[in-house]
């Protein structure tokens, strides 16, 4: 059972009658919240794919058979969950470093092991959460859409849309292509965008029973699909960091202090308690990939790093002296269960929200199976 935590004031046993008890968090409560959260993120992405083929039997029947997937399912990703791993369960351990040191090296080469690589679950586990869903073939069917050609594009936007939506598209598209300036560009303005349509309005009738119109003023807004939101948003990871780096100030300084002594100049964690060791790598592999303000987050490379011949090799090499220094400092030594606990603080007030999220989401899935399934 749940107990309450009662604070002591000053040294007096004095309750405030305004004073709510904060609520202790159990291992129990830990354990189920995590599984519904895991379990609701499987869901959504089942859903996901379970909606993209209901999408896709309707296209069917009024005659196209290639699809643009990403539309078919509303240009929604759920987000991963596996777990309350702390942000620095990203620095690997020694066993991970040394076998497949960040993972960088996973895509950015293509050797026989790499290639292996990409099956492995210990790598996959390891990866899981910042690779998101994936259902392995996105850009074999993005290829094939691309090939139909424009009229083909133009005639299943309208079938899957309805034509009032695809009309009032182009006529955005059309407006915005022909603004010159911010101004004009926020100056567009085309009408009322209308309600869904055609099999993309007859999918969202299976799944999720109606559409949803989300008013942001009185009389305006969009209409939409039910909001699947994940309670995990309610977890500001910003702040969550603060507390945690709060915790383990002494292990973080250790940990920075050893990766500088052993060549890699000078680190910081971000605002999230990430490092941007694959930014870093990136440019080691000489990708050209690069975003605003990255020589202000990303540490500039060492002479070693810009003289590496064999970028896997300096790879490994480097996530084995991070690992090491994680170890040395202690900065895996408890984090993840105080990550957990931090996050189900803030969750546990509302954790029949949680399940019945998780519920709603096996709702709309069983929606979705069933129209499959058929009579």
């Amino acid at each position: 059972m749940r107990r309450l935590l009662i604070p002591a004031l000053a040294g007096a046993l004095v309750l405030s009658a305004c004073s709510e008890p904060e609520t202790e968090v159990t291992e129990e409560d830990i354990t189920a919240i995590e599984a519904s959260l895991v379990n609701g993120s499987a869901l959504a992405w089942e859903l996901t794919q379970a909606e993209t083929r209901v999408a896709s039997m309707c296209m069917q029947d009024a005659g196209f058979t290639v699809h643009d997937t990403n539309r078919l399912h509303g240009s929604m990703i759920p987000n991963r969950f596996e777990g309350f791993d702390s942000p620095y369960a990203r620095i690997p351990t020694v066993e991970q470093a040394q076998k497949f040191a960040f993972g960088n090296w996973v895509y950015s080469s293509d050797s026989e092991e790499a290639q292996a690589m990409r099956e492995d679950l210990d790598y996959l586990a390891f990866t899981a959460e910042d690779q998101g869903w994936s259902s392995g073939d996105e850009e074999a069917a993005y290829a094939e859409w691309e090939a139909m050609g424009e009229e083909y594009h133009d005639a299943w936007l309208e079938a899957f849309i309805g034509p009032e939506r695809a009309a009032y598209d182009a006529a955005m598209s059309e407006a915005y292509e022909n603004a010159d300036t911010e101004e004009e560009m926020a100056a567009v303005d085309v009408g009322e965008q209308p309600p869904f349509g055609g099999c993309e309005l007859k999918t969202i009738e299976i799944v999720y029973g109606e559409p949803v119109f989300y008013e942001f003023e009185e009389g305006e807004g969009h209409w939409g699909r039910p909001d699947l939101e994940s309670p995990l948003t309610w977890i500001g990871d910003g702040s969550l960091y603060s507390e945690l780096s709060a915790e383990y100030a002494d292990q973080e300084d250790e940990f920075l202090l050893c990766v500088a002594d052993r060549g890699y100049g000078e680190w910081e964690f971000d605002e999230f308690g990430w490092l941007p060791t694959g930014w870093y790598l990136e440019q080691v592999y000489g990708s050209g990939m690069s975003y605003d303000g990255m020589e202000d987050e990303v540490p500039p490379l060492t002479e070693e790093a810009e003289d590496a011949e064999d970028p896997v090799a300096y790879e490994f090499a480097m996530a084995l002296d991070f690992a090491e220094c994680a170890e040395d400092a202690g900065l895996h030594d408890g984090t993840d269960e105080a990550w957990a606990r931090m996050s189900v603080e803030q969750v546990i007030d509302r954790e029949t929200e949680v399940y019945a999220w998780e519920q709603e989401i096996q709702g709309y899935l069983d929606n979705a199976q069933e129209h499959i399934a058929g009579p």
